[in-house]
């Protein structure tokens, strides 16, 4: 998705146990943006907001962001997308980083492996700037001496999605096998 959406946006929300996801759905129906959990509906709707100039607030799409809930709450979700218009190099990266199976980590090396690339570290930054977190599964990327890394909801949240994944974390360091 370009940095500014030019298109009307669609923005839905959900709620679950205090804590509000949102997406945002292009209008031929596509998610093209979904926010990691918010603690206000509001700050939900703003992550979608800052990346398309024209949008309006809207129920319709609220299915979507209760699959987003459900996914980052530990269900196995399969969501039909098409990875948002981006640069080649992270279009390529978060294609790879979409194959990861739920329950299963990836280094950052082994995605770049993947890939038929060195650029580990670049890896990392096409990871971060995923539109879509918890459907492009980038938690599931972490350090080759299999820590956890960084996640821009945080590590405690990356963590806790991972757990919720069934991935055993022990001291910051992922304990099941990756493959």
């Amino acid at each position: 998705m370009s940095k500014n959406h030019r298109a009307e946006v669609t923005i839905s929300t959900y709620e679950l146990d205090g804590l509000y996801f949102a997406v945002g759905v292009s209008k031929e129906g596509n998610i093209i943006k979904c926010s990691l959990p918010k603690e206000s509906k509001q700050n939900a709707i703003n992550e979608i907001k800052k990346t398309c100039s024209s949008f309006k607030i809207s129920n319709k799409y609220q299915k979507y962001a209760k699959n987003v809930c459900k996914s980052y709450y530990g269900e196995k979700i399969h969501f039909n997308i098409d990875i948002p218009d981006m640069g080649d190099f992270q279009k390529e990266v978060l294609q790879e980083v979409s194959k990861i199976p739920y329950g299963e980590v990836r280094t950052y090396k082994q995605i770049a492996e993947a890939i038929n690339s060195k650029a580990y570290r670049a890896v990392g930054t096409a990871i971060s700037k995923n539109p879509l977190p918890l459907i492009i599964p980038c938690h599931r990327v972490v350090k080759s001496d299999l820590s956890v890394g960084d996640f821009f909801g945080g590590m405690e949240m990356k963590k806790e999605i991972l757990k919720n994944e069934g991935i055993c974390i022990v001291k910051g360091k992922i304990k099941k096998k990756v493959d």
